[in-house]
């Protein structure tokens, strides 16, 4: 039997909201610096990853012998200027989240991003304080694929993992949830559109307006 749905848990960048693009300028931006331009290759390795594990992927990448933790620090800053003044909700963010809220099921955010940079994107989208529960990047051990950060998102709803269901857009988000034993409603934005997922996705959805079908489907009433 399936369990009953419980509680939503939310990937944020590329999930929630459109900040991808502007982290790749970022990155960009700073490769520029170093004499290099930011490949598509590259790039899809990074979505999904924290700040340090991105900038691993750009010294191993590009050969530099930078120490990662130079480069993270100095990405930070230059993310959080690109953030700044560009950021707003996917479409159907809104719809899914008072869904939510009106159907009585917990929600916690579980992102990859840090906290300072996560405080920043909700405030920039008005998305603050609409979660029970929040988890970023910087407070688990591994990040995803390695499903810590949802174990400990389910851990603070004080729900058992069958019963949450995880809304992502990156490959190594889905199978971080997957792996925590969660069901997980893929979104892939444009860099994943054409890619097959193994293990598979719970669903796959256009935007997130469509998990409106997919909860009621599952047993979930919305008042």
């Amino acid at each position: 039997m399936t369990p009953q749905v419980e509680a939503l848990i939310f990937d944020m960048d590329g999930t929630l909201v459109d900040s991808e693009p502007f982290a790749a300028r970022a990155w960009g931006e700073w490769l520029g610096q170093h004499g290099h331009t930011l490949r598509d290759d590259v790039l899809g390795q990074m979505y999904g990853l924290r700040l340090l594990e991105g900038a691993a992927v750009i010294r191993r990448e590009y050969g530099l012998v930078l120490p990662v933790e130079e480069i993270a620090h100095a990405q930070d800053s230059l993310r959080i200027a690109a953030l700044r003044g560009n950021l707003k909700p996917l479409p159907g963010a809104d719809v899914v989240l008072a869904a939510g809220r009106a159907a009585g099921l917990r929600m916690a955010l579980a992102t990859s991003s840090l906290r300072h940079h996560a405080d920043l994107t909700l405030a920039e989208t008005a998305l603050t304080g609409l979660f029970d529960v929040e988890v970023t990047g910087d407070e688990v051990e591994y990040g995803k694929p390695a499903p810590d950060i949802f174990l400990l998102a389910a851990e603070r709803l004080r729900m058992a993992p069958s019963s949450c269901v995880v809304f992502e857009d990156s490959p190594a988000g889905v199978a971080a949830a997957l792996a925590a034993g969660m069901r997980c409603l893929w979104i892939p934005g444009p860099a994943h559109a054409v890619v097959t997922l193994d293990p598979a996705p719970t669903a796959r959805l256009e935007d997130l307006g469509e998990a409106i079908a997919w909860l009621t489907d599952a047993g979930v009433t919305i008042n």
